[in-house]
């Protein structure tokens, strides 16, 4: 379906550094050839398997290794198909299906290991348009998602921020943007952030004085391929703390305590008051 894409999306890809099975390359989904697929899988070398194959057709994919990730994927994407494993860490991808279907005719297959004839049932009933079992070949995977896209070409999973462009959070004497993603400072001045460092200001503005630990980050971070190497999530803090340091001639936090502490052992804590409205 999008081999004709696959050549041109690799090569911008090189030319602005980023990885097209990242979700770096949806930020602006309106221009983007291909469908984004969302895969809800926890095995990660399943995942990797899949992931590869789509990508290498063209396809763009974000990932989610449980439900909680997938909660807040899904509302910050559009998403045209979803791959859901049965058996989630923290969940039935049963109830994902049903949730997706209450709201959407998006695409929808179940990949599972499951190969009984009932949950093969269960699962299209309830509203999957295809059920693959595992193991599976590339060949095929590609084969039925191409057949449940173009049954579904029109649907998506809408963003649940379609007016997201009205709601910010502030903080001290910031403004985040979530809907054009924008940092803006005290004097109006934007600050540039990539991808990836808004998803995790975006996560902790969400939680404020909670201890969030490296591995829920990790997870938050979806399509962002840190290969299990929790320090990369570090790597994002120290450019964070950087591009949110208090102006010289401003008053400085009370206590001295950093907008985003370290808590030692544990993970890193968002210290400042989120206020959240419409800008």
């Amino acid at each position: 379906m999008c081999n004709e894409y696959a050549w041109f999306v690799q090569i911008c890809a090189k030319l602005l550094c980023f990885d097209c099975s990242s979700s770096d390359c949806v930020a602006d989904q309106s221009s983007n050839p291909c469908p984004t697929i969302l895969i809800v899988e926890d095995d990660r070398d399943t995942l990797e398997e899949v992931k590869e194959a789509l990508s290498e057709d063209g396809f763009l994919t974000l990932s989610a290794r449980n439900v909680q990730a997938f909660e807040t994927i899904k509302k910050r994407h559009v998403i045209s198909l979803f791959l859901i494993d049965l058996n989630l860490p923290d969940g039935n991808g049963l109830t994902l299906v049903r949730e997706i279907r209450s709201e959407s005719e998006a695409g929808i297959i179940i990949i599972s290991g499951k190969t009984d004839e009932i949950d093969r049932v269960v699962g299209l009933e309830i509203g999957a348009d295809d059920y693959i079992s595992k193991p599976f070949s590339p060949r095929e995977l590609l084969a039925r998602v191409r057949s449940v896209l173009r049954r579904t070409r029109e649907n998506t999973y809408p963003a649940t921020t379609s007016d997201s462009g009205e709601k910010v959070a502030e903080f001290l004497d910031w403004k985040l943007d979530l809907g054009s993603h924008h940092l803006l400072a005290k004097d109006g001045r934007v600050v540039e952030l990539t991808s990836a460092e808004f998803d995790l200001l975006s996560v902790f503005v969400e939680s404020p004085h909670r201890v969030l630990s490296r591995d829920f980050l990790l997870d938050q971070l979806h399509g962002h391929d840190w290969d299990g190497y929790d320090r990369g999530v570090d790597g994002l803090v120290s450019r964070l703390r950087r591009k949110t340091q208090q102006p010289a001639e401003a008053a400085p936090l009370i206590n001295s305590v950093p907008l985003i502490k370290t808590v030692r052992g544990a993970g890193y804590m968002f210290t400042a008051r989120v206020r959240k409205g419409r800008s």
